[in-house]
C-alpha cells in the first residue's frame, strides 16, 4: 500500500496512457467503419455473351445508393476518336418499351443491385450516330463506358470508367475489358471536372 501511494502519480499517467491508446483504437475502428460505408464501388461488366449482342451491366457495390445521371461513350473508330452521351435509348421505338422508364438509363440505383444500360453493339451505334465520327460499327475496336453518378453521401458528382477492346472481324467480333475492374472517379478535381463537363453538355453556365 505504501509503494502505491509513493507511486499513484505515476501509475495514474500510465492508467491515462493506456485509456488514451484504447480510445484511439476505437476511434481508429470506427474512422474506419465510417469510410468503408461511404466509399463508392461502381462496376461495369459484360454478361451474356462476348459479342456485341452482350449486355452492359452496371453495379453499385457501395453501400449508399447512386444516382445514375449520364452515360457516355468514347469510341475509336480507325484513327478517330469521339464522344457521345447514350443515356437515353434513341434508337428504340415507343411500341418497343415495356415501361416508360426503360427509355433512359437515368435513375437510382441501390446498394447491392445492377442493371442493363443496353447491348454494346446498340450503345456504340447509338455513339456513332450521336457524335461527329464518320464510321462504320465494324470500324469500331475501343469502347469506353463511363457512367457519371450523383451520391447523397458525396454531395457531389462521381462516376466510374472501363474500357473495353473489339477483336476479330465479321460475325466472330468478341469483346473484353481491358481492365479487370471500372476505374472510379472519386478524387476531387477528376470530379470537379466530370460536374463541368455535364454542366457544358447540358448547356448549364
Amino acid at each position: 500500500m505504501q509503494w502505491l501511494a509513493e507511486h499513484s502519480a505515476a501509475l495514474s499517467v500510465v492508467l491515462n496512457a493506456a485509456m488514451l491508446v484504447v480510445w484511439i483504437s476505437y476511434l481508429n475502428i470506427f474512422l474506419f467503419s465510417f469510410l468503408r460505408q461511404r466509399r463508392q464501388l461502381i462496376t461495369i461488366t459484360q454478361g451474356a455473351g462476348r459479342a456485341l449482342n452482350a449486355k452492359c451491366f452496371v453495379s453499385n457495390l457501395g453501400l449508399e445508393p447512386i444516382y445514375n445521371v449520364e452515360v457516355v461513350i468514347d469510341l475509336a473508330v480507325e484513327d478517330e476518336r469521339c464522344q457521345a452521351v447514350v443515356t437515353d435509348r434513341t434508337l428504340m421505338s415507343d411500341q418497343e418499351l415495356q415501361d416508360p422508364r426503360e427509355a433512359t438509363n437515368q435513375g437510382p440505383l441501390q446498394s447491392g443491385h445492377h442493371s442493363s444500360i443496353g447491348e454494346f453493339g446498340d450503345l456504340i451505334r447509338r455513339g456513332l450516330s450521336a457524335s461527329k465520327c464518320e464510321g462504320r460499327l465494324e470500324d469500331v475496336s475501343d469502347v469506353t463506358i463511363t457512367v457519371v453518378a450523383a451520391t447523397a453521401a458525396k454531395g457531389a458528382v462521381t462516376g466510374a470508367r472501363r474500357a473495353f477492346v473489339i477483336e476479330g472481324s465479321g460475325d466472330d467480333r468478341i469483346l473484353h475489358g481491358r481492365t479487370l475492374m471500372a476505374e472510379q472517379i472519386t478524387a476531387r478535381a477528376a470530379s470537379r471536372k466530370l460536374r463541368r463537363d455535364l454542366e457544358e453538355r447540358l448547356g448549364i453556365r
